[in-house]
C-alpha cells in the first residue's frame, strides 16, 4: 500500500508540473477556435487550473501544512474577488458578467479560476528553487514569443496562417500588439529579478539576452502605453541604481529619481514635437505613432468613451454595472447619429474601466491588491527576505505594470504574470518574522487520507470543467466552421450546423446570433430571399434574436442589430413593420437620447403612409446638427420614401454644401459629394419603389464612382443588369453580367448563363 508520504510527494509533484505548464501559456494559438488567439489561452489556463484543483483540495485537507496562509496578499485577493462577485451579481447582466464572451474570455470565471491559481502557488511553491524555475520558464517563453513576432514580421504578410495586419506592428502568438507589448514589458521586469537573483556574472549577462530581445519586440509592436511605461520603469531603475552608487544613504533618491525621469520624457516629447516631419520619425513606424498621437482617431476615441464611462460612473457610482456591461453606459449618454457608430466594451483604462465595472468598491479593493502588495515587499526586505535591489525591481515593476493599464487592459497573458508575482511576495510573508524560501516544507502528519477524497473532486471537477469548458469550447468549434467561405452548398446546411452550436447553450450563443444576423442581412441585401432554406434561416435568425434579447435588454448595440434587421426584413414582409416599430421605441424609452432608432422609426412611419409624422422626426433630427450630412442623408431617404421629391433634392443640396465646404477640391458633378455606399441605398429605395430609370441612373452614378480594383465594382454591374432585366433592356442587361463577370470571373461567371436564360423566359 503507497504510504501517505508517497501520496504527499505524488499530489505536489503532480500539481507543480502542471503549473510549470503556465508559463507556456502564451504560445498556444487554436486556429479551430473562433478568437483563436485569445480562446485557446483561456481554455488551457482553466483546464490547467482545474487539474490542479482536482489535486490541491485532497492535498489541503489532508495535510494542513499546504492550505493557504491567513496573510495580507490573500486577503486582499480575496477580498477583490468578494467584492467583484457582488458587483456582477448586482449588475445589469449577472450572467454576461460571469461567462464573458469568446473575444475577451474574462468575467467572474476568470477571475475565480485567477484567484485558485494565487491560493495554489501560494501555497504549493513554498521554495526558492520552485519560483526560479517558474520565473526562467516566463523568461524563456517570453523570447520564443517575441522572436516569433519578429520572424513573421519580416515575412510576406500574407504567409502567415492567421496573419492579421496592424499596419506593421507585430503581435506574434499574442494576436494583438498592445497586449503583446504589455505581455513582454512585464516579462523584462520578471527577467530583472533573476538578473539581481543571479550570482554568476554569465548568468546575469544570458539574462540580458531575453531582455534585449524583448525590448526591441515592444518597440516593434509600436504600443505607445507599454512603450512608455517601460521607458518609465527603465529609467527609474537606472536612476535609482545611480544614486544609491553616489549616496547609498540618500533618502531622497526615488524623489530625484521620479523627477529625473519625468523630465527626460518632458525632453523627448519635445522632440518628437518639433521634429514630426522630418523622414526619420515618418517612416518609422513607432516614432511616426507617438508623434501623430494627438490627432490619432484612436486617442480621440478613447478620450471620448472616458467621457461617456464618466456619466455611466455618476449612474452607479457604489458597485458600477457587473463585468461587461461595459455597454450599459450607452444607456445614459447622448448618442448622437453617426454612419458607423463605434461601441467599446472597454475604456482602456484601468481606473475607469474598475470604476464602471465594479464601481467605487471595486476601484478600492483593486488598488488594496497594489497597495498590499507594496506592505508586503516592504515588510519583506525589512526582514530580509527579498534584498534592496530585487525590492526596487519589483516596486517598479508594480508601477509600471499598473501605467500601463492606464493605457491598455490586461488579457490572460498579464494576468498569469501579475498573480504569479503576488503569489511570490505572498511566499516572502511571515506574521512572525521572515519567511526562509530555502526550507524544505514538511507536510507533517496527515489529518485524513486524501484517497478517500481524490476520486469525488475529480468527478466534481470533471462535471463542472464539462460545462464551463467542453460545451463552449466545442460551440467556439462550430461557430468558427460556419465562418469558412465556400463551406455551404445551402442555407439549410449552414443552418444545421448552426442549429448544432446553438444545442450547447452557452455564453457562445451570442456569437452564433451574431453570424446568423449577418447572413440574414446578406440574403435580405443580395436578392436571395427565394433561394431554397433562405425563408427559414431567416425566421430561425428572428426567434433567436428575440430569445438573445432576454439577456442583452441593456445593450443598445445588440438591439440595434435587431433593429435594423427587423426592418430590413420589414421592406420585403410588411407584417414585419409593426414589429420593428415596437423595438424602435423600446430602444428610444431605454434612452431617450439615442437619435439612430428615431430615423429608423421615420422609414417605418413612411411605410405605414404616416408621412406627415415621418418626415416631421426625419426634419427635427437633422435640423438638431446644421452641420451633418449623414442626417441630411437620412432626410433625403425618408422624404424620397414619402414621395416629397422636393425635400430630398433640398437635403441633397445640403449635403453638397456642407461637404464641399470642407473639401473644395469635391466635385459636384454627377453627385461626387455622395458616397459610393450612400448611392448604393439610394440606388435600392428607388428600385424598391419601382422608380426603374432613377434606380438605372444612381446605379450608373455608383459604377463611376468606383475604380476597377473595388469588388464592389462587379456588384454593381450585375445589380444594373438586374434592373435593365426588369424593364426589358436584354441586350443593356446581357452586357452588364459580361461585365461583372470580367472584373469577378470567380464569383459572377457562372451567373452568366443562367442570367441569360432567365431572358428567354
Amino acid at each position: 500500500m503507497v504510504s501517505l508520504k508517497k501520496i504527499d510527494n505524488y499530489l505536489v509533484w503532480g500539481i507543480k508540473g502542471a503549473l510549470f505548464l503556465v508559463p507556456f501559456i502564451p504560445l498556444v494559438v487554436a486556429p479551430s477556435m473562433l478568437f483563436p488567439y485569445i480562446s485557446g489561452k483561456n481554455y488551457a489556463f482553466r483546464i490547467i487550473i482545474e487539474f490542479t484543483a482536482a489535486l490541491w483540495v485532497p492535498l489541503i485537507l489532508a495535510f494542513k501544512q499546504y492550505r493557504p496562509n491567513n496573510s495580507p496578499m490573500l486577503i486582499s485577493v480575496l477580498l477583490f474577488t468578494f467584492i467583484v462577485g457582488l458587483a456582477d451579481i448586482l449588475g445589469i447582466s449577472p450572467y454576461n458578467s460571469f461567462w464573458s464572451s469568446y473575444e475577451r474570455m474574462e468575467g467572474y470565471i476568470t477571475i475565480l479560476h485567477l484567484a485558485l491559481f494565487f491560493m495554489i502557488i501560494s501555497s504549493v511553491f513554498r521554495r526558492k528553487k520552485d519560483w526560479i524555475i517558474l520565473f526562467n520558464m516566463f523568461v524563456a517563453v517570453s523570447a520564443l514569443v517575441s522572436i516569433y513576432a519578429l520572424i513573421l514580421s519580416v515575412q510576406d504578410p500574407g504567409s502567415p496562417r492567421f496573419a492579421i495586419i496592424y499596419a506593421r506592428r507585430i503581435y506574434g502568438t499574442i494576436g494583438n500588439p498592445t497586449f503583446l507589448a504589455a505581455y513582454l514589458m512585464l516579462s523584462i521586469f520578471i527577467a530583472l529579478i533573476l538578473v539581481f537573483k543571479a550570482d554568476k556574472r554569465l548568468l546575469k549577462f544570458l539574462y540580458m539576452v531575453p531582455i534585449g530581445i524583448n525590448v526591441i519586440a515592444i518597440y516593434y509592436s509600436s504600443s505607445r502605453g507599454a512603450i512608455v511605461a517601460a521607458v518609465i520603469g527603465a529609467g527609474m531603475m537606472g536612476l535609482l541604481i545611480l544614486f544609491e552608487k553616489i549616496n547609498p544613504a540618500g533618502t531622497k533618491r526615488a524623489v530625484k529619481a521620479v523627477l529625473s525621469m519625468v523630465g527626460i520624457i518632458v525632453v523627448l516629447a519635445v522632440a518628437l514635437a518639433v521634429f514630426k516631419n522630418t523622414d526619420i520619425i515618418k517612416q518609422d513606424r513607432t516614432l511616426s505613432r507617438f508623434a501623430d498621437i494627438i490627432a490619432d482617431d484612436s486617442v480621440q476615441n478613447r478620450f471620448n468613451t472616458w467621457k461617456l464611462a464618466w456619466e455611466g460612473i455618476k449612474e452607479r457610482p457604489v458597485l458600477g454595472w457587473g463585468q461587461e456591461n461595459f455597454k450599459g453606459i450607452y444607456t445614459v449618454n447622448q448618442l448622437p447619429f453617426t454612419e458607423a457608430p463605434l461601441w467599446f466594451d472597454r475604456a482602456h483604462n484601468i481606473i475607469i474601466d474598475w470604476l464602471v465595472n465594479a464601481g467605487i468598491l471595486g476601484l478600492f479593493s483593486y488598488l488594496a491588491i497594489f497597495g498590499t502588495a507594496f506592505y508586503v515587499l516592504w515588510r519583506a526586505n525589512q526582514k530580509g527576505s527579498i534584498p534592496e535591489k530585487e525590492t526596487l525591481t519589483i516596486a517598479i515593476t508594480l508601477v509600471v505594470y499598473f501605467i500601463q493599464n492606464l493605457f491598455t487592459f490586461d488579457t490572460i497573458n498579464t494576468y498569469l504574470l501579475f498573480i504569479t508575482l503576488l503569489a511570490y511576495l505572498d511566499n516572502t510573508y511571515s506574521p512572525n518574522g521572515s519567511a526562509d524560501l530555502n526550507r524544505p516544507v514538511d507536510s507533517g502528519k496527515a489529518i485524513i487520507n486524501p484517497l478517500y477524497v481524490i476520486l469525488p473532486v475529480i468527478l466534481l471537477i470533471s462535471v463542472v470543467s464539462y460545462q464551463i469548458n467542453y460545451k463552449p469550447l466545442m460551440e467556439a468549434r462550430f461557430i468558427q466552421g460556419s465562418n469558412s467561405s465556400g463551406k455551404y452548398t445551402s442555407y439549410a446546411d449552414m443552418l444545421y450546423d448552426l442549429d448544432r452550436a446553438l444545442s450547447f447553450e452557452t455564453f457562445g450563443d451570442d456569437n452564433v446570433r451574431q453570424v446568423m444576423s449577418s447572413m440574414s442581412f446578406f440574403i435580405l441585401r443580395s436578392g436571395s430571399i427565394q433561394e431554397p432554406g433562405a425563408t427559414d434561416f431567416i425566421e430561425k435568425t428572428v426567434k433567436e434574436l428575440e430569445d438573445g434579447m432576454i439577456r442583452n435588454r441593456f445593450n443598445l448595440e445588440y438591439l440595434t442589430d435587431v433593429m435594423l434587421l427587423y426592418n430590413q426584413i420589414s421592406r420585403h414582409e410588411p407584417s414585419f413593420i409593426d414589429r420593428t416599430e415596437s423595438l424602435i421605441r423600446v430602444c428610444i424609452n431605454i434612452n431617450p437620447q439615442y437619435e439612430r432608432p428615431y430615423f429608423i422609426l421615420a422609414e417605418v412611419l413612411a411605410r405605414k403612409k404616416e408621412y406627415e409624422e415621418a418626415l416631421g422626426i426625419a426634419e427635427i433630427m437633422a435640423s438638431r446638427e446644421p452641420v451633418s450630412s449623414v442626417k441630411y442623408f437620412e432626410l433625403a431617404l425618408i422624404s424620397i420614401l414619402c414621395s416629397r421629391d422636393d425635400i430630398a433634392s433640398g437635403a441633397l443640396e445640403k449635403i453638397k454644401q456642407i461637404r464641399m465646404d470642407e473639401n473644395e477640391y469635391l466635385s459636384p458633378d454627377k453627385m461626387m459629394f455622395l458616397k459610393s455606399g450612400e448611392l448604393r441605398r439610394l440606388a435600392q429605395l428607388y428600385l424598391e419603389m419601382n422608380r426603374f430609370d432613377d434606380a438605372i441612373r444612381t446605379y450608373q452614378m455608383v459604377i463611376d464612382h468606383l475604380d476597377e480594383n473595388n469588388p464592389g465594382l462587379a456588384r454593381a454591374h450585375y445589380k444594373l443588369a438586374k434592373i435593365l432585366r426588369i424593364i426589358g433592356d436584354n441586350e443593356r442587361a446581357v452586357a452588364e453580367v459580361k461585365k461583372a463577370a470580367e472584373l469577378d470571373p470567380e464569383f459572377f461567371s457562372e451567373k452568366i448563363t443562367p442570367f441569360i436564360n432567365s431572358l428567354n423566359k
